[in-house]
């Protein structure tokens, strides 16, 4: 029997050999020997283990110990050492032979040379693995389906997003489990006529997610033909477009919202292309929005000739900018062919990252607002006349006094010249002196009489540069008389590096004077202290001029600072109540502010400063 079987084994064209039911080596071939260069001596037992590559040895000798412990058949790969010392893999099997009553009397094994095979075949494992990773590196989802629709594979994407293994997914109710109950009927109908054509396709339906949350899917379809035009099978890829529908169900909401407005509102694209224009807007240009989408020149068309320039100018800086735009132009009204002015409007709608989506805005008529106020400013301008017409009857003692101070020089100076010229010898030299001294105080009574028409006639204002230091001695000038007639000490200090100021000389001069007159006032009834008066005027901040006037007077509550400067209010028993409010009209005017302030000790102080006029530019 075993020379029979020696002779079967040799005979074989591989490597074979047989092993008793204990596993250790009973017969290795000639063509084993030959290939290992192992004697018989040397294979017997397990020393043929030896053979083996010591990286796959331990691998081997667990499968050929599982294979005789449960008695099956086995085989495993590994590289088995030739008799030059070179390594090849070989594929190694093993199958129990049994006698009649099924117990295992000896195993044959074989063991075939697969180097060869396995050169040709990494490439391709290689090519299927880098194949693999691609397709579930994709963020999208990917699904293979046979000619009936069913899934045959999908990648790593699907099974994360669904929760489902693979054998989940190739169930005929996968997609009864996952796409929402609204689209299921549309989705599969659809689909049903779909996969008989031989064209691509595609559907939007909601997938549910393991975390139990539907969301919206773009799912397109191509089949994959064969020389004969015959589908063999479907390629599809599925791509979460959630964010996407929202963000498009959001533009319609704002669309709608912007259509349902009773104003203008529009809305641009990043690069400045209109992109939603509301109905209002149509209604008052008097076209239709497929006129406008055909003519897009038909919205700059109803701007006013002399504010397009401007109006383009602005538009485009803003919209560069990114930081939009705010400016006043005229439209024509379509209704009534009359151009009115308009406050347009834009701001920046920025994501999250901060990159603008859109810019947005509005277009409001102010023409109303416009004429009103323009008439409000002429009551202003009528209110302050009145205000300093009243200023004039208070001082109208001391404007007679600087009025008649050279007036009586002129009459003493007159008579002493005629007394000199009717002398027997008129001294001609001394007459001359004289007649200057005349001319002297009719030039300065002319100039008195010269300020006053200008600091009280109604005129309108003339914006100019203004040296505050010298417009403000002008002042103290024409009230000198009537602040020591109230007992009032004054004292000025000016800056010497004052800048200039640009505004209407005759306005600030009014509000100078407003508040040393109600500071003087606010003395009358001192009698303990001295009614110590100051002015002061110097640079506040680096774009401000301030003026301040500082009394010891009898000062004023802490809750009236805020009433102060509101119309008809006084703290004087005779006052109207106008002065402080068109002395805040008038430093608003200049873009300034005015406050006042209660002094640590006695009296208040009270202040305006507005901007200094800006340098010149070369």
């Amino acid at each position: 029997m075993s020379f029979e079987l020696s002779d079967l084994i040799d005979a074989l064209p591989g490597l074979a050999w047989s092993a008793l039911p204990d596993g250790c080596a009973e017969l290795l071939n000639q063509s084993w020997h030959d290939y290992t260069g192992f004697t018989a001596e040397e294979a017997a037992d397990r020393g043929w283990i030896h053979a083996i590559h010591l990286e796959d040895r331990l691998r081997v000798d667990n499968c050929w110990s599982s294979c005789v412990s449960y008695g099956e058949p086995r085989e495993t790969e590994a590289r088995l050492r030739r008799r030059d010392g070179v390594y090849r893999w070989f594929l190694f099997r093993a199958n129990p032979f049994r006698d009649k009553a099924g117990n295992i009397s000896r195993w044959l094994g074989f063991a075939i040379d697969i180097e060869d095979f396995r050169h040709r075949e990494e490439p391709l494992q290689s090519s299927e693995r880098n194949l693999s990773l691609i397709i579930n590196t994709i963020p999208s989802h990917i699904y293979v389906l046979n000619t009936e629709g069913f899934v045959q594979y999908v990648n790593q994407a699907v099974m994360d997003y669904t929760g489902l293994t693979l054998e989940d997914v190739q169930q005929e109710d996968y997609r009864d489990r996952v796409i929402h109950p609204e689209d299921f009927k549309r989705v599969r109908e659809g689909r049903a006529a779909s996969l008989k054509r031989t064209t691509p396709f595609s559907t939007e339906q909601r997938v549910l997610g393991k975390d139990g949350e539907y969301r919206w899917f773009l799912v397109r379809y191509k089949p994959l033909l064969d020389e004969q035009g015959r589908i063999t099978r479907w390629y599809v890829a599925a791509v979460d477009i959630e964010d996407h529908k929202r963000a498009l169900d959001q533009l319609q909401l704002l669309v709608n919202m912007m259509h349902a407005m009773p104003a203008a509102v529009w809305s641009v694209t990043p690069d400045g292309t209109p992109d939603i224009v509301n109905q209002s807007l149509y209604d008052y240009i008097g076209q239709t929005p497929e006129y406008v989408h055909r003519h897009p020149e038909a919205l700059t068309a109803t701007i006013h000739p002399d504010d397009l320039g401007a109006a383009r100018k602005t538009y485009w800086e803003g919209i560069r900018s990114g930081s939009g735009f705010a400016m006043e132009v005229r439209f024509l009204r379509a209704r009534d062919q009359t151009y009115r002015w308009h406050l347009n409007q834009a701001i920046a709608i920025r994501d999250q990252e901060g990159n603008i989506i859109r810019f947005l805005g509005n277009s409001t008529d102010i023409d109303d607002l416009r004429v009103a106020q323009e008439e409000l400013q002429t009551t202003r301008a009528s209110l302050a006349h009145v205000s300093r017409l009243i200023t004039m009857g208070e001082l109208t003692a001391s404007i007679a006094h600087e009025i008649t101070q050279p007036l009586t020089g002129i009459v003493i100076n007159a008579n002493a010249c005629l007394r000199i010229l009717a002398a027997d010898q008129p001294d001609l030299e001394r007459a001359r002196g004289t007649a200057r001294l005349t001319i002297r105080d009719a030039g300065r009574m002319s100039d008195v009489i010269s300020h006053l028409r200008a600091m009280f006639a109604n005129k309108k204002p003339a914006v100019g540069p203004i040296d505050l230091a010298e417009a403000t001695e002008e002042v103290i000038a024409l009230c000198g008389s009537d602040l020591r007639r109230k007992g009032a000490l004054l004292f000025s200090e000016f800056s010497n590096d004052l800048p200039v100021v640009v505004g209407d000389r005759i306005q600030l001069q009014q509000v100078i004077l407003n508040l040393l007159t109600n500071a003087a006032d606010a003395m009358l009834t001192v009698d303990d202290r001295p009614r110590e008066l100051s002015i002061k005027i110097g640079i506040d901040a680096d774009t401000l001029v301030r003026v301040t006037v500082r009394d010891s007077g009898v000062g004023f509550e802490s809750s009236g600072a805020d009433k102060l400067f509101a119309p008809f209010f006084s703290t004087k028993p005779q006052g109207m109540g106008i002065g402080l409010s068109v002395s805040r009209s008038i430093i608003e005017s200049h873009h300034g502010r005015i406050w006042a302030e209660r002094n640590e000790g006695s009296g208040a102080t009270f202040a305006f400063a507005i901007p200094r006029s800006p340098a010149p530019t070369e």
